[in-house]
């Protein structure tokens, strides 16, 4: 008697049922639970004050290890230099409380099953206080990918952890050097000498904390270049290494530097930039473009302008690649760093001034008293020759309109005052603001100049800007 025919598909069915039972229960232990379900789990407690040493190593066989010497860290492997304190920081802070989303099982039958055979990453901490080192795994990632398999030591238990605290460990050996080339603070900065082909230029800072060139003229900088300037060598930090320890720095152009920037501190030390040739950039994706104009006959194409630089801290032998900022910077000039409004002031600073025109002198100071909603308010007030309450807005405005001129041009080398008008100049304002400073303005065949405390060079003003100024203070 034969069966049948639909018993083959019965006995198919029942077969990837089976399967299929089995998959569902061998993958559901992979699956992380959903949120609502998960615990908090603790993998490592300990204080990353205590932290003396750690160590990254890959699956590939690659190993960083960075050890703590007083209170800095420094990189011992696979290169010894000083490490970058706060990346190192926040990967203790990573590992110092580490939390788990839940435990997949207490003892694990096969690693391989977690990618845990070969970890993906093994991270070890040696804690002053603890016998043995502190070590975690890591291993495959969950099915959703939003959480990795890991585990303690040699612990058979294992633990789904948030993909994101691995990858605080995911890092390469330059992620943790020191990039920090010279290791200033602008505020610490007491005078800067730059060389290069536009020119070699000094800056000092003056006790009154302004700035102003000393070489090749004596004449005022402007606040915010030079104070943008400090920022850029502040902020200097580099794209990579060229050469750790180079006994040969000509390949790199710094034998020869073509710009340097020394710099003398509060502290009386110094720090000297030098920056050499251009650096390669990486070769770039080809990528459709314009079609480039041709040269003209004979005429080569300009060479690309670098993207990077080759540099050092003078006397050293390591060479690195920072970016062009600084030195685009610097090939400006001494000219995109002068003072080229007449005379900046901060009105919150000013605390009185004194102005001469037609032989009269008038002085004028501020005060500040509480109003009825205790805030304070300013009053300025004429105190000679004779004593007048007036409008401060009107005399904010007129010491603002001395920051507002900017100067056409600067005259270096200047004549005898009177071939501009500044022998018996139609104005003379002294501010005084955490010292004093002043200004004088005179006239010469229709043309209006200028001349300002700790500078030698007469300057040039724009004649509306300046009759705005002249009227102003006539006003007061």
């Amino acid at each position: 008697m034969k069966l049948p025919e639909f018993w083959k598909t019965g006995a198919a069915l029942l077969v990837l049922a089976g399967v299929g039972s089995y998959i569902w229960f061998v993958e559901r232990k992979h699956e992380p639970k959903p949120e609502s379900e998960r615990e908090k789990v603790t993998v490592l407690a300990f204080d990353k004050a205590k932290a003396k040493e750690i160590s990254l190593a890959t699956s590939g066989g690659d190993t960083i290890r960075l050890v703590k010497e007083g209170s800095a860290w420094k990189v011992a492997a696979p290169f010894a230099s000083p490490a970058d304190t706060s990346a190192v920081e926040s990967m203790l802070t990573s590992l110092e409380k580490l939390e788990a989303d839940e435990v997949v099982v207490e003892q694990a039958a096969s690693l391989a099953e977690y990618g845990l055979d070969k970890p993906s990453r093994t991270v070890t901490a040696v804690v002053e206080g603890t016998k043995d080192p502190l070590t975690v795994q890591f291993g495959s990632k969950s099915p959703d990918g939003s959480s990795v398999y890991a585990r303690t030591g040699s612990a058979p238990r294992v633990y789904l952890v948030a993909s994101w605290v691995e990858g605080s460990f995911d890092k390469k050996p330059f992620d943790l050097r020191d990039r920090d080339l010279l290791h200033v603070k602008r505020d610490d900065v007491r005078s800067l000498e730059v060389a290069g082909p536009e020119g070699s230029y000094t800056l000092a800072r003056t006790d009154a904390g302004e700035w102003a060139f000393t070489k090749p003229v004596a004449t005022r900088a402007g606040r915010w270049s030079v104070d943008g300037l400090l920022g850029t060598i502040e902020n200097l930090r580099m794209e990579s290494v060229a050469a750790e320890a180079a006994t040969d720095v000509k390949p790199f152009g710094l034998d020869k530097p073509v710009r340097s920037v020394a710099l003398v501190l509060k502290d009386g030390g110094t720090r000297t930039l030098d920056i050499g040739a251009g650096a390669p950039d990486p070769a770039p994706t080809p990528s459709p473009s314009p079609t480039p104009s041709p040269a003209k006959k004979g005429e080569k194409p300009a060479p690309p302008k670098p993207t990077k630089y080759y540099a050092r801290q003078s006397g050293t032998g390591l060479v690195a690649v920072v970016p062009a900022t600084l030195a685009d910077d610097l090939a400006k000039g001494m000219g995109e760093l002068r003072a080229k409004r007449l005379l900046e002031v901060a009105t919150y600073e000013t605390e009185g001034f004194e102005a001469v025109a037609a032989g009269a002198k008038k002085t004028y100071a501020k005060t500040t008293a509480k109003d009825k909603d205790g805030f304070d308010k300013t009053q300025w007030k004429r105190t000679a020759p004779d004593t007048k309450e007036l409008e401060t807005t009107k005399v904010e405005d007129a010491l603002f309109k001395m920051g507002g001129i900017e100067v056409s041009e600067f005259v270096d080398q200047p004549q005898a005052l009177a071939a501009y008008g500044l022998d018996d100049p139609v104005l003379k304002v002294t501010v005084k603001a955490k010292g004093e400073s002043w200004i004088e303005v005179g006239k010469k065949d229709g043309v209006v100049y200028a001349r300002r405390s700790n500078d030698a060079a007469v300057l040039k003003l724009d004649p509306t800007k300046a009759e705005e100024l002249l009227k102003a203070f006539s006003e007061l």
